[in-house]
């Protein structure tokens, strides 16, 4: 319980002895003075009626302080002191002040109760206490009671209880827009997730599948290229499991600062360690960008496609996230390329705007203007992957469908792996997630395009 709030609950506490002692004290007075013959039992003060009512406004001023901890006991406490304070004063309606403290005792019970069954009895008390008050008042002193007072009373109850329950239900509402706000946030987060780790696979085992093809396609008949495959085989997967090392150390280092001190990881991705102990088995790495550009070219001409890449205007430090998202990109439409265009070369063009970064990766192959599954413009069959690298490799006419054709099964190999759109659509995603255009679809004539133009923040270039 905050200080502060208790510290409140004491003063209130202190001010409701105050009041409750003058109008006790005034009903106590009337009552010795007077003793009342109305009523249907008449009223004859008893000899210990003032320590007795001291007791009850000490016993009123500990339920309010001490309402935080159990509001409902503190409540029950308050109106059975207004049974006993109506019983010692007769028909005094200044005894009704006692009421004051049940109300604000209220509010909090209907801030904080939890099934409404009990809410109801709450209130029903609180009634049913107003109710046999007005009954002993009237019983004791005949007409005595004014009923102005009742109603008085019943108001200032009504308004606390309404009080207490607005402030429930807006704590309530609070309370459901961070869970909202959280499941979105993880929602997001595994979004992020999945479009990274299907860059990284779907990129990595595309050359990994070209390469393994060839290899067993030329194992007999031309050993060191063979070798050469498997070379280019394991350079790539360990590259692909270096960077799901680093995607796996920033998500356990995001997991701890979450628990730790509830720091999320950063949208783009990259993270620095905060902690060089965060673990021998999973180093972070940073990000890839368009600087690592090169050896995402060289690791797709090892696959059969040579890109010829173009730079325009002067380059520029971007931030991370669009560093990030632009080297995926770029890296994705090379995936498809390789996967689908049946073609041995692309070209990719990077453009430095003042105020706009412009990515294309186009090529001559073959494009389809459907996407299986997506609804979007996609290259070719999967099963004709590795035809351009098999055309490089002076295979024949023979070497895409070796390629594609499992050794051992009868069924398709690892050449042939359905896309299922979700290239084009995590690419899309990124760029709209950036705030840019995103377009795909088939050239002009022959082959594929995929242009996206991604707003920078403004700032000196570099």
């Amino acid at each position: 319980m905050p200080r502060h709030w208790a510290a409140l609950d004491y003063a209130v506490a202190a001010l409701v002895g105050v009041i409750l002692f003058a109008a006790i004290r005034h009903s106590v007075s009337r009552a010795v003075e007077f003793s009342y013959g109305g009523g249907v039992l008449g009223y004859h003060p008893l000899p210990l009626t003032w320590p007795l009512a001291m007791l009850l406004i000490v016993a009123a001023a500990i339920a309010v302080a001490l309402r935080r901890r159990r509001p409902v006991l503190m409540l029950g406490v308050l109106l059975a002191g207004s049974l006993l304070v109506t019983t010692l004063t007769g028909p005094d309606s200044s005894t009704l002040t006692y009421f004051i403290p049940v109300a604000y005792v209220l509010y909090l019970v209907a801030a904080t109760y939890e099934r409404k069954r009990a809410a109801v009895r709450v209130l029903a008390a609180v009634f049913a206490t107003l109710l046999a008050d007005a009954v002993l008042m009237e019983a004791t002193g005949g007409g005595f009671f004014p009923p102005g007072g009742l109603i008085s009373v019943g108001l200032c109850v009504i308004i606390a209880w309404s009080a207490g329950y607005t402030v429930r239900q807006r704590r309530r509402y609070a309370v459901r827009l961070q869970d909202e706000a959280a499941s979105k946030a993880v929602a997001e987060e595994r979004l992020r997730i999945a479009r990274e780790l299907h860059d990284v696979v779907a990129h990595s085992m595309s050359v990994i599948a070209v390469q393994a093809g060839y290899g067993q396609y030329v194992i007999d008949t031309q050993p060191a290229d063979a070798r050469s495959a498997l070379g280019a085989i394991q350079a790539t997967s360990r590259e692909a499991l270096d960077e799901m090392r680093r995607m796996l150390g920033a998500l356990r280092q995001a997991d701890e600062g979450d628990r730790g001190h509830g720091a999320p990881l950063a949208a783009g991705g990259s993270a620095e360690p905060q902690d060089s102990a965060v673990g021998a088995s999973a180093p972070l790495f940073p990000a890839p960008g368009l600087a690592d550009l090169d050896r995402l070219l060289s690791r797709t001409a090892s696959a059969g496609v040579r890109v010829d890449i173009t730079r325009r205007g002067q380059p520029r430090d971007l931030p991370a996230s669009i560093d990030l998202s632009a080297y995926r990109i770029v890296q994705e439409a090379l995936t498809n390329v390789v996967k689908h265009a049946r073609t041995s070369s692309c070209q990719v063009l990077i453009g430095y705007g003042h105020d706009h970064l412009t990515l294309e990766v186009t090529d001559n192959g073959a494009g389809l203007p459907e996407m299986a599954g997506a609804g979007l413009p996609q290259h070719g069959s999967a099963g004709t992957i590795g035809a351009g690298f098999a055309a490089d490799a002076g295979l024949g006419s023979g070497g895409p469908a070796l390629l594609t054709r499992g050794a051992g099964s009868g069924r398709n190999g690892p050449g042939d792996l359905p896309g299922s759109g979700h290239g084009i659509i995590g690419m899309r995603e990124r760029v709209s997630l950036l705030g840019g255009e995103f377009s795909a679809g088939p050239r002009p004539g022959y082959g594929f395009g995929v242009s996206a133009h991604i707003p920078l923040p403004a700032g000196p270039r570099g």
